[in-house]
């Protein structure tokens, strides 16, 4: 009896525990997403007209050529990209409730953190309050257009989603430090309007922190680096970023958005990572429009997204570029196969162009597991000599590889691999991905 009214009593607090939490914090939720492959990364030999090793072309113009490579490897992130999250929501009445997000990335051939520039909560981290006018976030957030790739596309962003990855030419472009956001949703529109005093630029923008593994005032790092966001006096402007994002369900098998983004780059010199200064940046600005319509009785996904950008200099010259990307997936029992296409292009500058495929075969275990495999390439055409403003060095090359090796794009197609300039790099990758 004794030991009965013990169990009782000790259920009774548990309970009452369970409940004062429940009524303190509405939600906690722990979730995921586990993405591994074997895959193997073939790039042809380059010809970028450069001194060797380096991106961009020595005065003399002597011909250099990247070196053909073969790489087979244990890589995360194939088919959409890994993370570990905490999530909370609390009720707080009235149609007030509190909410917050930690999200951050790994890789599980490693166990290291990956992307965002080794931040521990890169994904995500914010604070919001939903109000009966729409919910308030602050902290380091998705930018709108990333919202606009990641709804229309037919696969789940990865490095090999060629209609996601494909369309950033601009780190800021995906997510931003110390941005301030409003979110409504109202029937089938959802729509969201973002700021930022310092989304992360550096006064120095190169790829030397990603080919040296270290960052210094010197050498400049990519954008959206680690402490590329830190707040201070800035009379220029410099990471002041402003986004809009509109997406509005026509009917529940067709949806159509569209987005806009803008960032200063104020005081930024694009030098190279050995210090040589490219451009003198002024601002970015880029447009996209985007639908995905599921046809009824079939589940067959279509999509189609178009994105364009220009960077700005202080002399009033430009880099434009434009890029289309489309999609199919079609379900068939626990199986569903698709293809992608896209083709982004410096519309002057370079006028290099790079052409995307890729295949896509997964089958469906459960709920949570699945089995795919990836079949793609990228083909690189450089385009024609175009002379820098700041230094007058000549560069070739098209979007993907170029604006990789200049630090505007963190993380390069094919979860690393890269691509290089003037030639094609082809991958196939076999993996299973989890998520909870």
């Amino acid at each position: 009896m004794q030991k009965n009214a013990l169990t009782t009593a000790a259920a009774l607090a548990l309970a009452t525990f369970g409940a004062s939490t429940a009524f303190a914090q509405s939600t906690l939720t722990l979730y995921g997403n586990l993405d591994v492959a074997v895959d193997n990364v073939r790039k042809g030999q380059g010809n970028v007209v450069s001194a060797p090793g380096n991106l961009f072309m020595n005065p003399a113009y002597a011909p250099s050529f990247v070196n053909k490579s073969n790489t087979t490897r244990v890589t995360s992130s194939v088919s959409s990209v890994n993370s570990l999250g905490v999530k909370g929501t609390e009720d707080l009445g009235g149609g007030y409730k509190g909410s917050f997000v930690l999200e951050g990335q790994m890789q599980l051939d490693t166990g290291a953190q990956s992307g965002q520039d080794g931040r521990m909560w890169g994904r995500q981290a914010y604070l919001g309050l939903t109000t009966p006018f729409g919910e308030v976030r602050l902290g380091r957030q998705y930018a709108p257009m990333f919202y606009s790739f990641a709804s229309a596309t037919v696969e789940a962003l990865g490095g090999a989603d060629i209609q996601g990855s494909g369309l950033i030419a601009n780190n800021l472009q995906v997510r931003q430090d110390n941005q301030v956001s409003y979110w409504l949703k109202s029937g089938g529109l959802t729509a969201s309007v973002s700021y930022s005093p310092q989304a992360g630029v550096d006064q120095k923008i190169s790829s030397a922190r990603a080919s040296t593994g270290t960052y210094t005032p010197t050498s400049g790092q990519i954008v959206g680096g680690a402490s590329a966001g830190t707040e201070a006096t800035n009379a220029q402007g410099r990471g002041r970023t402003l986004g809009l994002f509109v997406n509005y369900l026509v009917m529940p098998e067709l949806l159509v958005n569209g987005s806009y983004h803008h960032n200063k780059f104020g005081d930024a010199v694009l030098q190279t990572a050995t210090g040589t200064p490219l451009f003198n940046l002024d601002k970015y600005s880029a447009y996209s429009l985007a639908a995905k319509y599921i046809v009824p009785g079939l589940g067959t996904q279509v999509s189609g997204i178009w994105h364009a950008g220009k960077f700005s200099m202080d002399d009033g010259s430009d880099v434009k570029l434009d890029t289309i990307a489309l999609g199919v997936k079609h379900p068939i029992d626990n199986f569903s196969v698709g293809a992608q296409v896209s083709q982004s292009k410096f519309t002057n500058f370079t006028k290099g162009k790079d052409t995307a495929v890729m295949l896509t075969g997964d089958y469906i275990f459960s709920k949570r597991t699945t089995l795919y495999v990836r079949a793609g390439y990228v083909k690189d055409d450089r385009g024609d000599l175009a002379q820098t403003t700041a230094a007058g060095v000549p560069i070739v090359g098209g979007p993907l590889p170029l604006l990789t090796g200049l630090g505007s794009i963190e993380t390069p197609f094919f979860s690393g691999g890269g691509a290089n300039i003037d030639a094609t790099t082809r991958v196939i990758a076999v993996g299973v991905r989890h998520h909870f």
